[in-house]
């Protein structure tokens, strides 16, 4: 009898402790981590976002140069459309006086020539004919008709707009110190014309291509006092990144500030933003 209820007692001992006892799943997990552990995470973070905020810059830097190159393209394409608009008004100019004077002449008496020469039933000679025909009878054609019709054929040109384009030309292809060149004469030349305002924003990003931010800062500067106001969000976006080329963060982030608030609906104001976040962040 006591050999069978020991085994029994032992069975019924692991039973009651295997009820008792949690599972390893069922136990927490505790993870022993010191400061040092915690600093590097935290320096591996800040790298990371130092990494991204880099990038972040760097792609802004390459979107800004493309657009300003497709911009420079796309402002010589417009003064090409005005010279053609110049020289189909020149057109329009001679056909209205070459009408004119046709309405001058229809109202001139036609010269028909003498009655006196019938048609013959054959062909003859021009010898036969002039041997047939009495002299009085030969039909002299006038000296003149009607007065000679001159009409001045004056194609207007605009030099400025040849040398406008030129100048575009050799920025897009980044010839930029020869860009300046064209785009100074002009303005000495033509300081009043119509395109003057653009040809001072293309001095100014020609100069910020050679890298020479001050004359590029005083030259964008002098935009805001032209007629050119599709080019402002451009020039104070340019202004900011001038100061911070320059090494002048808080003038940066005010420049910067100006676009967000001068111009709220403008494509740079996200580039603005990040912009100001970066100098925050680098200023630290």
């Amino acid at each position: 009898m006591k050999r069978i209820l020991f085994p029994l007692l032992i069975i019924a001992v692991i039973i009651s402790s295997c009820a008792t006892t949690p599972t390893p799943a069922e136990q927490p997990i505790i993870i022993n981590s010191d400061n040092t552990n915690i600093a590097l995470l935290d320096r591996k973070i800040e790298n990371l976002k130092d990494t991204m905020t880099l990038a972040f810059a760097s792609m802004d830097e390459y979107y800004i140069a493309r657009t300003t190159k497709l911009h420079a393209q796309l402002d010589r394409l417009e003064a090409e459309n005005d010279e053609m608009e110049i020289q189909t008004d020149t057109l329009i100019g001679t056909i209205n006086r070459m009408n004119a004077y046709l309405q001058e002449l229809n109202k001139m008496p036609i010269f028909y020539g003498s009655p006196k020469i019938i048609a013959e039933q054959t062909v003859l000679t021009p010898e036969e004919l002039i041997g047939k025909v009495p002299e009085e009878d030969i039909i002299i054609k006038p000296e003149k008709i009607v007065p000679e019709v001159k009409i001045p054929v004056t194609v207007k040109t605009d030099l400025f707009l040849t040398d406008y384009k030129k100048g575009l030309n050799m920025f897009y292809y980044q010839r930029y110190s020869d860009a300046v060149e064209i785009f100074e004469d002009l303005l000495a030349d033509y300081p009043r014309h119509y395109l003057a305002g653009k040809t001072q924003y293309w001095i100014g990003e020609s100069y910020y291509s050679l890298r020479q931010y001050k004359k590029a800062y005083n030259a964008f500067n002098a935009v805001f006092n032209t007629n050119a106001f599709d080019k402002y969000d451009d020039t104070q976006l340019k202004l900011g990144f001038c100061y911070f080329k320059m090494g002048k963060m808080r003038s940066a982030v005010q420049e910067f500030k100006n676009l967000i608030t001068y111009y709220p609906n403008s494509d740079h104001v996200t580039i603005a933003i990040r912009q100001i976040g970066i100098i925050q962040q680098y200023s630290k």
